[in-house]
């Protein structure tokens, strides 16, 4: 009997923006059992429903690009899908788009490479505009930024964070409060939190040092090809 795929941009809204992953999993999960939708299994001595993330979003994050692939037993139409699951879904979980896709087609795991992210900060003094794109504009020139990672249960490690931020851009700034935006890499080859780039840049300038982040959004996953970018939707 063969399955079916679809493929889906889901949002996490500040609603649940503290639940881990594994909760937001399990979340899906029930919720899938309620609407009645023919997920499938894995074999073997637990079963495990067929559901693929694209990267695991940490805890205190909110996102408007969540994809996430649902293999079906049987045809469903994705509006229908969207649908029923939505209406059992919590407040700050909804199926914003799904598709059709091949059973065999490549895990988004695989494919996704570059994420984009918002984050507002609350500095200790106030800054203009043009002074936070002057420190991010010396920050990217620099040929290293190399950080220390921590681990659990493991050694810690050494990164150069440079070659993977691609971009990284003052949005705007009021008072104590500025808005950073960044693509950077993620996935399998490499993946850099938005926390580390932020701390980075702190640690550089003075008068930036040791900003509370106020929120980080995640507002793309991609697929970055040279210098195209293309969601998930698009391969």
């Amino acid at each position: 009997m063969s399955n079916y795929k679809l493929r889906t941009k889901v949002i996490k809204g500040a609603e649940v923006r503290f639940i881990s992953h594994l909760d937001f999993m399990n979340t899906l999960t029930r919720a899938l059992r309620r609407a009645e939708i023919p997920i499938a299994f894995s074999q073997g001595y637990n079963p495990r429903p067929q559901i693929s993330f694209a990267s695991a979003l940490a805890v205190s994050l909110t996102s408007e690009s969540e994809y996430i692939d649902f293999e079906l037993t049987k045809d469903l139409d994705p509006a229908e899908f969207r649908i029923r699951l939505n209406q059992e879904l919590p407040t700050g979980i909804r199926v914003e788009k799904a598709m059709k896709v091949p059973v065999k087609i490549d895990s988004l795991m695989s494919i996704i490479n570059a994420g984009s992210y918002i984050v507002r900060l609350e500095f200790k003094e106030k800054l203009t505009t043009e002074e936070l794109e002057e420190k991010v504009r010396q920050f990217l020139e620099k040929d290293e930024i190399k950080i220390i990672r921590k681990r659990r249960n493991k050694s810690d490690r050494e990164l150069d964070l440079r070659p993977m931020i691609f971009s990284l851009e003052v949005v705007g700034v009021q008072g104590e409060i500025g808005t950073i935006s960044m693509l950077v890499q993620t996935g399998s080859a490499g993946n850099v939190r938005p926390q580390e780039v932020i701390r980075a840049l702190a640690k550089e300038f003075e008068v930036i040092q040791r900003p509370r982040m106020i929120n980080i959004h995640r507002s793309g996953l991609y697929i970055k090809k040279r210098d195209d970018l293309f969601t998930p939707f698009e391969v």
